[in-house]
């Protein structure tokens, strides 16, 4: 695997699944490390298991070997550039780990360990190593900067003196001030957007795991059948609006769950009705049609919408009823629909209504009423228009009624 890895780490859509396979076989892949990490990436034994090793031998007790590990190579972040890189690989090398932070910034002495280079081995994770906590170290990023200086100082010009009574002792450690520690929202945010995917875990992990028997992995998308129905989730990215001949907006979109990405195409009609989904970062749930074409893996968006930790659960549960994605997304449908959401209590309630309702106003579009977590497909069909409208917002109430063209 760290063959294939070091073979496409300037590809992070080809990175990703990879890195995804390795961690469904069991290998450990962790983000960039100056302790650690060799310019690509490496396999690297576990440090942290022949440390517990170290301090329980007297035990005598018996231990499994060390366990291999994945981990991402310091080239793989933004902003830090090839030659600081090699510089912190190099020194590393010939002088030993880093004992800590302060340690670390006083053996680079290069003019690329810059502030821009310092926030990025920071957010990456490159210095979680030296137990502090990637907030806290990027709160106090001038403190680090201020050491960095001093110590530069001190080499140029040999003075030693310049740090008394200062509250960097030439022995010293740096000075943290209180700051509120990254949240895992923060640190995927960072990773992705240094690393080019998210390492120390993924935003839609958990809904992966809510719709495991609903929606199709990104991965597995391409052996899906042509032509057909699908459902899909993850993280809305890369969106490009573009303007068609006829003047409409039509949109270019990227998602990502945790196997993979895929492109998505949503067209005119459909982006009207979901526009306001379409932000960077959205968790998705997506109906679609793949295409025809054998080797085109992209989804033709007909439905969007927005995920959160209350409605995922609802949604898969529907959805394993036995509801199918054409229940499920109603204007994917060739016939017109109209959608009913109504409680058990609103039910009973209004039953009687609806069924005198639906024989009074006959057409072609099909009624479905949502009770609860239940869709339930009525043996009516009724006209549409404003008076039909009006009708059933009186027996129901306003908000409750939808109608899908």
């Amino acid at each position: 695997m760290t063959a294939v890895l070091q073979a496409e780490a300037g590809d992070a859509d080809k990175v990703a699944p990879i890195v995804h396979e390795s961690k469904r076989m069991g290998i450990e892949v962790s983000p960039p490390d100056v302790n650690e990490s060799f310019r690509n990436f490496a396999m690297i034994q576990d440090t942290r298991h022949e440390t517990h090793i170290t301090r329980h031998k007297e035990e005598k007790k018996e231990e499994s070997a060390p366990q291999a590990r994945i981990r991402f190579g310091l080239s793989a972040i933004k902003n830090v550039g090839e030659h600081v890189c090699e510089v912190i690989y190099r020194e590393r090398k010939e002088h030993g780990r880093y004992a800590s932070a302060e340690d670390f910034l006083t053996r680079i002495q290069d003019k690329d360990l810059n502030k821009k280079s310092l926030e990025s081995l920071i957010q990456a994770g490159a210095l979680d190593s030296f137990g502090h906590d990637r907030g806290v170290l990027l709160a106090n990023i001038e403190n680090l900067l201020f050491f960095v200086r001093q110590t530069r100082e001190r080499e140029t010009t040999k003075q030693d003196s310049l740090f008394a009574g200062t509250a960097i002792a030439l022995d010293a450690h740096v000075t943290l001030k209180d700051a509120p520690r990254a949240t895992m929202d923060q640190k995927l945010h960072w990773e992705k957007e240094l690393l080019g995917l998210y390492v120390s875990s993924h935003p839609f992990e958990y809904f992966q795991t809510v719709l495991a028997n609903i929606a199709v992995p990104l991965a597995q998308l391409a052996e899906h059948a042509r032509d057909a129905w699908v459902v899909v989730g993850g993280i809305a990215g890369g969106l490009k609006k573009k303007i068609t001949k006829r003047g409409e907006v039509m949109l270019f979109a990227t998602i990502e769950d945790v196997t993979g990405s895929v492109e998505l195409l949503v067209f005119p009609k459909t982006y009207e009705k979901t526009t306001a989904l379409w932000r960077d970062g959205n968790v998705l749930l997506v109906v679609g049609r793949t295409p025809k074409e054998d080797g085109d893996n992209k989804v033709f968006v007909e439905r969007a919408s927005e995920l959160n930790k209350q409605n995922a659960e609802q949604i898969a549960r529907e959805l394993s009823f036995g509801m199918s994605v054409r229940d499920y997304a109603p204007q994917m449908q060739e016939e017109k629909t109209v959608q009913i959401s109504l409680s058990k209590q609103e039910m009973k309630q209004s039953a009687g209504a609806l069924k005198h309702l639906f024989s009074e106003y006959p057409g072609e579009y099909q009624v479905y009423v949502r009770v609860g977590e239940n869709k339930i497909k009525a043996q009516s069909r009724i006209d549409w228009n404003s008076e039909v409208l009006e009708k059933l917002e009186a027996v129901v109430g306003e908000g409750k009624v939808e109608v899908f063209e």
